[in-house]
């Protein structure tokens, strides 16, 4: 373990996705003193570009999600993931660590994941990625398959 706690406002947010459908995604990351894990954003919030304006969200909450996974820094995050035709809702849990992170960044999101992850109880599928490739459409149902 690294040290780093959760703080309690990541399973309230959690909680409001899994009980309540509040909120479609939930990205989590360590703060910036490395002290605990913090609420990044939600499906709820919107993006904003350099110079303060809104950015529609995407028609597919899916991709919108994937979108706001950084570039260069690591992430912790729960998708609830629901496809049509046939209706399910499976939640997802991401651990985001892309190879442009920083190698502190890296270790602490990798010595941290398994603490945080404890706490979210009805993931149905951990997804471990580095790019956008390992956070597709097809990745999450080749990873769901047997759990439909």
């Amino acid at each position: 373990s690294s040290g780093i706690e959760v703080n309690k406002a990541c399973y309230d947010a959690f909680a409001s996705m899994k009980k309540d459908r509040k909120y479609k995604f939930v990205i989590f990351k360590i703060s910036d003193d490395f002290k605990e894990v913090v609420v990044d954003s939600t499906s709820l919030d919107d993006l904003k570009d350099k110079d303060g304006k809104v950015i529609p969200q995407k028609e597919d909450p899916f991709e919108e999600f994937v979108l706001r996974l950084p570039e260069n820094s690591s992430r912790f995050a729960v998708f609830d993931y629901t496809k049509e035709p046939t209706v399910y809702n499976k939640l997802l849990f991401v651990s985001w660590a892309p190879d442009t992170a920083s190698i502190k960044s890296k270790m602490l999101h990798a010595s941290t994941k398994a603490t945080f992850r404890e706490g979210l109880n009805g993931i149905a599928v951990d997804i471990q990625a580095t790019d956008s490739s390992e956070v597709t459409h097809d990745v999450v149902m080749e990873k769901l398959k047997p759990r439909i």
